[in-house]
Formats: C-alpha cells, sequence, structure tokens
C-alpha cells in the first residue's frame, strides 16, 4: 500500500510540475490579419469599403485610402476612441484593434501610390 501511494504521489508532483511550468507568462500571440478582416467586414463594412474588391459602404474613407495614408500608431490612437456619430459607443478590445490594424496593413501593399 505505501509503495502504491508513494506512486501516486510522485504522479501528483509530476503533475504538478507540468501544471507549474505550463503556467508561466502566457505567450503573446501575433495579430491577425485574417480576424481583423472578419471584424472590419462584421463591424466596420456598413460605412466603410473594407477590402480592394470594393466590399463594403462608401459613407466613410475607405481602409484602402486609411491605409496609405495612416500609420499603425496613429491608427491605434484612432480607434481605441469612439470617434464618430456612428460610432459612438462603439469600442473594440486591445487585441480587436491589433487585429484590424493587421488587416489594414495588408492593404497597404495594394494601395496605388
Amino acid at each position: 500500500m505505501k509503495r502504491a501511494l508513494a506512486g501516486v504521489s510522485a504522479g501528483f508532483g509530476m503533475l504538478a510540475l507540468g501544471v507549474w511550468l505550463c503556467a508561466g507568462p502566457a505567450r503573446a500571440v501575433p495579430p491577425s490579419s485574417e480576424a481583423g478582416a472578419e471584424i472590419a467586414a462584421r463591424w466596420c463594412a456598413g460605412c466603410h469599403v473594407v477590402s480592394p474588391s470594393g466590399a463594403g459602404a462608401d459613407a466613410a474613407i475607405s481602409f484602402v485610402v486609411i491605409a496609405h495614408n495612416r500609420d499603425a500608431e496613429g491608427l491605434k490612437t484612432f480607434l481605441a476612441k469612439p470617434h464618430a456619430k456612428p460610432m459612438r459607443g462603439f469600442e473594440l478590445s486591445g487585441r480587436e484593434i491589433d487585429d484590424i490594424i493587421a488587416y489594414i496593413g495588408t492593404l497597404d501593399q495594394t494601395a496605388e501610390r
């Protein structure tokens, strides 16, 4: 019985060590342009053309123009605050902002220079 308890105890010790090692700081997940495209299609396309193919509405500046004329830090600051009447109360998480900025960054490659 003592031998069995020692084995179980050792197993729990190894399990605890594994949990402790895995519980370190979370690794940062890089922003996802794919997730940003989905967010843009869901939340932004009602006012903005959000893709080079012309998907979205043209009530506000297109994402391709934004990509050509804005830097990532300026976008981050801008998107962190509600910024227009139709967008009052519209708040994005930090992760969503990073994803949208990553998506807009891909559009800069297609922007006419």
